[in-house]
């Protein structure tokens, strides 16, 4: 199902993005060469870049739903129809705001959300709220707009799913929210694009950017974070380590066939350039879907309907093609293309379908020495699943030797510490899993936890092409000999900490082990050491001790785990809760000595 599926919800709005830059250097880890004007504001990458003082935190702001797709495929915008119309899309009310991370100084392309909840609702009540699962963003897209540039001309996708539901007994009088509850009543879909993003710091709106998404209903059994139908990825180029259209000016686009109300919905939410601060579509060709037939044979199914004013916020990106019969089993049987209409009425192909397309569902990894994760794999010929396709998986070693030591001496002797299968079998629903073991990297990087490692995968007997990994603006870069067919940012990130010695984590010595943790912390989140507590003296972190222990304890998801950058490993984060036990234990003993003297003496 998913989130075009039907019943489904569209909305727009803004979003708050408050990420700390301090972290985005990889010198700034180096707490011998660290500078105090590293925590001010600098232009480019210079002192501590564009946002130093940054909460972390994460919003949706002013998120109102603009439209509900019913079961039956009818679609409505108006209010009266439908009181979910106008509703808003919001975070949470009753704890604090989720949080927005980077991967590693060395990995920014993969910003994921953290401990976000999202509600359904109007005024004081929420028709329905949960638990939005982290992922990272997917599809950037450097030059969005024709008009602006870097981050404010730039766009994005996060899709993942809305878990834990908990489901209003208010009368809503929505037949949207009936639908969906009962279609869907224990996991939703989301996907939304962000762009138009403000950096500017003297600005009213720093840290605000444009939101527009859709919600609908969630199968058990299908992806998490992407959607398992018909793919177009436009031609790309890399340029400066910005992926860029080759000569369409387009990016990716999905689509669902629905044979049941005998429509196809089709995502171009990240499709579309746009211009001006406002991003307005600033496409002006008419574009078709089409099917083809055979060789150059097309037959048009539809025109793309997205230059009605304001369509991209009111239709959240989304156009619906209304098919005949004929049309149906054409869409099911045959490859898709964007078409651009020509004026004397001929059509050319714009972008292709990916016919066979695999994508890992889960593409972000943090792990240990000793852990296992697991990748979930979903293949598709002409959006349906796969059986018995194997997938190649294949370790990246020249990244990591080009990630190489925090201050950018390349790594010589980097060796792969991650086993797994190379290929692994779809089976009915077109799901392969490959189990990832990862071991000790031995802090190849020095004063930088851990090692980024990359893992490609493709289909086997299908066409591929030879990857080369490069590093530009700290940040890495996938360029195979063509980009034809295939989109160079799908790839999986695995993030592997460090080992430390276990007499080390049981027994740790505070100037030794924990306050050079504590330090690299303070450095890299100046707003918890300047407005909160300075966790480097250790006088501020010994008298709050039992404050400490919690938030270090609470789970990555939670939005209050600490550290906000979640680039803490298990063994740091256990010595530190030794530390902090052995701590609370002594002040303990102080109390209950001090009792004692104070019950002798009375």
């Amino acid at each position: 199902m998913a989130y075009l599926n039907s019943p489904r919800l569209t909305f727009s709005g803004k979003f708050q993005a408050d990420p700390s830059t301090v972290n985005n250097d990889v010198n700034h880890y180096n707490n011998e060469t660290f500078q105090p004007s590293y925590q001010e504001y600098g232009a480019g990458g210079t002192n501590g870049w564009w946002n130093p003082d940054g909460t972390g935190n994460w919003r949706l702001i002013d998120c109102v739903i603009t439209s509900v797709t019913y079961k039956d495929g009818t679609t409505t915008s108006d209010p009266n129809a439908d009181p979910i119309i106008g509703m808003s899309i919001m975070d949470a009310n009753s704890r604090v705001a989720g949080k927005i991370v980077d991967l590693d100084p060395q990995q920014q392309s993969v910003s994921q959300i953290w401990g976000m909840i999202v509600r359904i609702g109007q005024g004081e009540t929420d028709f329905v709220k949960g638990n939005f699962e982290p992922i990272a963003f997917n599809d950037i897209w450097w030059n969005r707009s024709t008009t602006e540039k870097g981050s404010g001309g730039a766009s994005a996708s996060y899709q993942s799913v809305v878990t834990d539901l908990q489901w209003s007994e208010v009368e809503s009088k929505s037949r949207y929210l009936e639908e969906l509850r009962s279609e869907s009543p224990d996991r939703l879909s989301m996907k939304f694009n962000v762009d138009v993003f403000n950096q500017i710091h003297d600005s009213a709106h720093f840290t605000i950017g444009r939101i527009v998404g859709s919600i609908g209903p969630s199968r058990l059994d299908e992806p998490k974070h992407f959607l398992m139908g018909r793919q177009f990825v436009s031609d790309l180029t890399c340029n400066s380590g910005m992926y860029m259209p080759l000569s369409t000016s387009v990016y990716v686009a999905n689509g669902l066939l629905q044979e049941e109300t005998k429509q196809f919905i089709l995502d171009l939410g990240n499709f579309l350039q746009t211009k001006g601060p406002e991003g307005t579509i600033a496409e002006s060709r008419t574009l078709v879907l089409a099917a083809n037939i055979g060789g150059e044979d097309y037959v048009p199914l539809g025109e793309l309907n997205f230059k009605l004013p304001k369509w991209y916020e009111n239709r959240g990106g989304l156009v619906k093609i209304r098919l005949n019969d004929e049309q149906v089993d054409m869409v099911r049987n045959c490859p898709l293309a964007i078409m651009n209409q020509l004026p004397d009425g001929s059509l050319s192909p714009l972008v292709k379908e990916l016919t066979h397309y695999v994508r890992a569902d889960q593409f972000v990894f943090r792990m240990n020495p000793g852990e296992e994760s697991t990748i979930d794999f979903f293949a598709t010929d002409l959006g349906r699943p796969m059986e018995n396709q194997a997938v190649i998986c294949q370790f990246q070693d020249s990244l990591i030797n080009i990630m190489g030591q925090g201050d950018g001496t390349p790594v010589t002797s980097s060796p792969n510490i991650l086993a797994f299968e190379s290929s692994v079998v779809t089976d009915k629903n077109g799901k392969a899993t490959v189990s990832v073991n990862a071991s000790n990297p031995q802090n190849p990087r020095g004063f930088i936890d851990g090692q980024v490692y990359a893992l490609w995968y493709y289909l086997d007997g299908y066409p591929t092409v030879d990857f080369t990994f490069s590093m530009e603006n700290n940040n890495p870069v996938v360029t195979p000999a063509t980009l034809s067919g295939i989109d160079p940012t799908n790839f999986i990130s695995i993030l592997v900490f460090d080992a430390i010695q276990q007499e080390i984590i049981a027994k740790p010595d505070w100037d030794k082990d924990v306050q050079p943790v504590m330090q690299q912390y303070a450095n890299l989140y100046p707003l918890m050491s300047k407005g909160i507590f300075n966790l480097a003296n250790r006088e501020v972190v010994d008298n709050n001790a039992k404050l400490l222990r919690f938030v270090f304890d609470l789970p990555r998801e939670d939005p209050n785990h600490m550290p906000v950058t979640r680039d803490l490993s298990r063994d740091k984060k256990q010595m530190i809760l030794n530390y902090l036990d052995s701590v609370i234990e002594e002040n303990a003993l102080v109390e209950l000595s001090t009792a004692e003297r104070i019950i002798q003496r009375s």
